[in-house]
Order: structure tokens, then C-alpha cells, then sequence
């Protein structure tokens, strides 16, 4: 039996003429913005998750800035540290020169002034030992907290303080200066309070100082490796929610203009049905 819903076949081709149509326009659209969500409906719970994931990226990138300025701040005082150590190795040699009993009451004031500002100047390196202002010796706790993006750890950058050997009274004046300077200028080698118990104690402050600032220097290093590589996980995981699959997009693509082509050839056969309709109704 012939009936009119033979014509039904053509609006179904149309039909899907057009789905395919708004699919093709989709992938044309998708392959020229690079991005796999061009409306608003478009995979909301993924890009909500990428833009959270993307946001993060972003904060750990400031972070790696961040380190790399704390990094930058520790190689400045672990150069005031060498500086330090060299001083230490003089003022050795000076105490070294100070037990020869041939020394003349010259000899040892000339002994006596260079100890005298080599410790002075020993004072003044750590005091100036400041980055942007901000001391980093004897820094109080947390005033050089220095953050690295959401989710991760601050570190504290600050090495502690640094003193002259304190086993004479006044530590840190003028006379304590001078009194240790005269130590080493006449070779006082007394096992307590003499020049080379003092110079060990002062040796041994500044090594600690060295290492301490050399962990720190090696812990913000590998917090900046670190840091490298989740940036460089979380970019990827972004840009597979985000960005486009130019390989799997132009497939789709052509897909789609090859169903058109078959739709549109479809369509007209199913317009040749209501023809046939209309010429059997003619005749």
C-alpha cells in the first residue's frame, strides 16, 4: 500500500543532514580555535576541572620565580661565607705569625691592627648580609618565608646569627673585639680562653653558618626540580581537557563532510519519492 508518509523519508534525511551538519561546523570550529569546548554546554565538568588544574599551574609558576629569587638570595650569602672563611685562614696565619718570640712590639701591633680590622670587617659582612633589605643571618623566624604556589611548602629563608667567640666578658663590643685581636697577636695559645680555643670557636661558627646555608641552598633546588616537573605534569593534564586532538578532530571532520555529501545525495532520493507520489496522483 501506497500512502503520503512516503515522504516521511525525507524529512528524516534532512534531519539528519543537519545533526551532521552542526557537527561538522563544530569540528571546523574546534580545529580553527584549538580548543576542544567552543559552547558553553561543552564538557562543563572537564574544563572546570582543567581551568582548577590551570589555575594551580600558574600559581606554581610564580612559586619557581619565588625560588629562584630565594635561590639567588642564598649564593649572595654563601659568597659573604667565603669571604668569612678566608678571614678565618688569616687570622690563623696571624696568630701562627704571633708565636715567633722574635716578634718586636711593632711586629705585634702590626699583627694586633690586621686581626683587629679582619675581625671588625667579619662583623660587618654578616650585618650587610641582606637581600632587598631582609636580612638573611640572625633573620627573626618567618620574616623570609617564601612561598611556592598553592599546595606546597614555605621555606624559611635565614641562616642563624653570627657572633665573635664569646669566652671573654663583653661579647661583641669593642673591647671583646680588641681583647681577641691582642689574643692572636701574641700567640696566647691558653687552652681555654686563648687565641686558638677562640679561633676554633669562630671557625666553628662559620662552617656551621656554611653548611646550613649550603642544605638550604640544596633544599630550594630540589623544591624548584620538583616544582618543574608537576608544572610540566599539570600544563599536560590541562591541555588534554582543553586542547584539541587536531588528529582525532580532522578524522571527525572529514567523516562528517563525507555524510554530507551521502546526505545530501540521500535527500534527493528521498525527494524523487514524493515526486513519484505526486506523477502517480497526475496521472
Amino acid at each position: 500500500m501506497t500512502s503520503i508518509n512516503a515522504g516521511g523519508a525525507f524529512y528524516r534525511v534532512q534531519n539528519s543532514l543537519n545533526q551532521n551538519s552542526e557537527e561538522v561546523s563544530k569540528s571546523m570550529q574546534r580545529l580553527a580555535s584549538g580548543k576542544q569546548n567552543i559552547a558553553p554546554g561543552d564538557r562543563t565538568g572537564s574544563s572546570a576541572v582543567a581551568w582548577g588544574m590551570k589555575a594551580e599551574a600558574a600559581s606554581l609558576k610564580i612559586g619557581m620565580q619565588n625560588g629562584t629569587e630565594a635561590l639567588q638570595a642564598v649564593e649572595m650569602v654563601n659568597n659573604d661565607l667565603q669571604s668569612l672563611n678566608e678571614i678565618v685562614v688569616r687570622l690563623e696565619e696571624l696568630h701562627a705569625l704571633g708565636t715567633n718570640g722574635f716578634n718586636t712590639t711593632e711586629d705585634i701591633a702590626a699583627l694586633d691592627g690586621e686581626a683587629t680590622k679582619l675581625l671588625t670587617e667579619m662583623s660587618r659582612i654578616t650585618t650587610s648580609a641582606q637581600w632587598k633589605g631582609n636580612a638573611i643571618i640572625g633573620a627573626s623566624a618567618n620574616d623570609n618565608d617564601v612561598s611556592f604556589g598553592r599546595n606546597t611548602s614555605a621555606l624559611d629563608i635565614k641562616l642563624g646569627s653570627f657572633s665573635l667567640p664569646t669566652n671573654v666578658s663583653g661579647a661583641n663590643t669593642i673591647t671583646d673585639l680588641a681583647t681577641f685581636a691582642d689574643k692572636i697577636a701574641a700567640g696566647d695559645t691558653a687552652s681555654s680562653d686563648g687565641a686558638d680555643a677562640m679561633l676554633l670557636e669562630l671557625k666553628t661558627s662559620v662552617d656551621t653558618l656554611s653548611i646550613n646555608a649550603g642544605a638550604l641552598y640544596n633544599q630550594i633546588s630540589n623544591t624548584l626540580s620538583h616544582l618543574g616537573s608537576l608544572n610540566a605534569g599539570y600544563s599536560l593534564d590541562v591541555a588534554s581537557k582543553m586542547d584539541v586532538d587536531f588528529a582525532g578532530e580532522t578524522t571527525e571532520l572529514a567523516k562528517g563532510q563525507i555524510l554530507a555529501q551521502a546526505g545530501t545525495a540521500m535527500l534527493a532520493q528521498a525527494n524523487a519519492q514524493g515526486q513519484g507520489m505526486l506523477a502517480l496522483i497526475q496521472s
